[in-house]
């Protein structure tokens, strides 16, 4: 990993070593794909329900299933949110014990496995205990948020981790963050300390 040299967190010894803020970025980013996988899913699913056939039939159809599609999204995003949280407390101790593996498909193998359980527990929640009973076009709406989030997870991870690398080559830059306030404090307050102390006559 060429770009080890100039990290300010990864070593040879841990090459896979992250900041605080790579893992709440990383969180947020699982967060954003799996909300895009699932609308993608269920316009997707929506659309194999109801052919454009039936809805030239009835167009007031189509601003009922976008209105549904809307709710779904508002609800998953909703819950999801408060999610993403208890995710990064499951994944930190993951990611702390992956430091020194340098394999990538060891990472993302890890991390499908992680998605794919959490996907699987979905299934399992929503479908009775019975995730693996014959699917039914309607099960479909609880499908896709399971297939959503194991994707989301791996997805994620493949990002986070390839634009960390890309910064640490300086082939990208990251964006400002919000400025400490209160070490700006401390450091005029220090500075003028300095300014104001007496000189030897």
């Amino acid at each position: 990993m060429s770009a080890v040299a100039s990290s300010p967190v990864r070593t040879a010894e841990k090459p896979w070593a992250f900041t605080g803020h790579e893992l709440i970025r990383g969180g947020i980013t699982a967060w954003f794909v799996f909300m895009m996988l699932l609308i993608c899913g269920e316009t997707a699913h929506l659309a194999m329900l109801y052919p454009s056939s039936a809805l030239e039939s009835a167009p007031e159809r189509l601003l009922g299933l976008l209105f549904f599609l809307m709710m779904i999204a508002l609800v998953a995003g909703v819950v999801s949110a408060f999610v993403v949280p208890f995710g990064i407390v499951i994944m930190l101790p993951i990611a702390l014990a992956l430091r020194r593996v340098r394999s990538v498909g060891v990472h993302l193998a890890v991390y499908a496995l992680l998605g794919a359980a959490i996907g699987g527990g979905y299934l399992v929640a929503f479908r009775g205990g019975r995730p693996l009973d014959p699917v039914m076009p309607w099960d479909y709406f609880v499908v896709v948020p399971a297939a959503s989030a194991a994707l989301a997870i791996p997805l994620a991870w493949w990002w986070t981790a390839r634009r960390a690398l890309r910064i640490d080559a300086g082939l990208i830059t990251p964006g400002p963050r919000h400025p400490d306030l209160d070490a700006a404090y401390e450091d005029r307050v220090t500075a003028g300390d300095h300014a104001e102390a007496p000189r030897d006559s």
